[in-house]
């Protein structure tokens, strides 16, 4: 599917949590420490790749859970630019080009604009972001808004590595192949690996009833969408 946008740009986040003595009064939680995008025309294709780590300026250490998870550790964020830098040398990668940000469930816009508020960082981003997380859940049947990434690139025959998983440009990248499966509408073998996993659970039959008819439309939704947010400027500001 065209895009009705310059690019689409997939970006994820890694953070490290603030300890509340460290707070600072900002009563900020936890601060990004990686940045990974994967840039998109209006094609679908890829263009370019962006990754940089983030020097928390609150949080002294990458803590022991996020280590565990991420495989980031001090060393990692020790030399690397704050997030004033990154964040500006982000915009100044997206380019002055109409573009819509696209994520794996809404933590990572709400990070941003947390973060970039609580460090008075002016916010030089697109304002139009789009949450991909509630809408799969949704056209695939389930009962349940938030879908694990590579749950999702699982049922959709996408090959993942989870030893390589919760790394910014990582899962930015597995983010982006769910992306243009989904505006593609081609979701034959992901709506069977559904039906699959589904039909081990109570909801199985409700949900195997509706996935034919609701997954048809995914894409004719996402260009609604963009129709729509192109027409009326529907944004969520940073």
């Amino acid at each position: 599917m065209t895009s009705a946008y310059d690019c689409n740009v997939v970006i994820d986040l890694e953070f490290t949590p603030v300890p509340k003595a460290l707070q600072d009064g900002t009563g900020l939680r936890q601060e990004i420490i990686e940045v990974g995008a994967v840039k998109l025309d209006p094609e679908g294709n890829v263009v370019a790749e962006f990754s940089h780590m983030v020097r928390p300026t609150l949080a002294r250490s990458v803590s022991g859970q996020v280590r565990s998870l991420t495989g980031i550790v001090n060393g990692d964020i020790a030399c690397a630019r704050p997030l004033e830098d990154v964040i500006g040398a982000l915009a100044a990668w997206i380019g002055p080009c109409r573009a819509r940000m696209v994520t794996w469930s809404g933590c990572d816009w709400k990070q941003i604009r947390t973060e970039l508020d609580a460090k008075g960082i002016q916010c030089a981003l697109p304002h139009r972001w789009m949450d991909i997380q509630p809408l799969y859940a949704h056209f695939m049947g389930l009962p349940r808004k938030k879908v694990a990434l590579c749950e999702a690139a699982d049922w959709l025959g996408i090959p993942n590595d989870r030893s390589r998983a919760h790394r910014a440009l990582y899962d930015a990248q597995i983010t982006r192949e769910v992306f243009s499966m989904m505006a593609s509408g081609d979701l034959a073998e992901h709506r069977r690996r559904v039906r699959l996993e589904t039909s081990k659970a109570r909801h199985a039959a409700a949900c195997s009833a509706s996935i034919g008819s609701r997954c048809g439309g995914l894409a004719d939704l996402l260009a609604s969408l963009v129709a729509k947010e192109a027409q009326a400027g529907v944004a969520h500001a940073c």
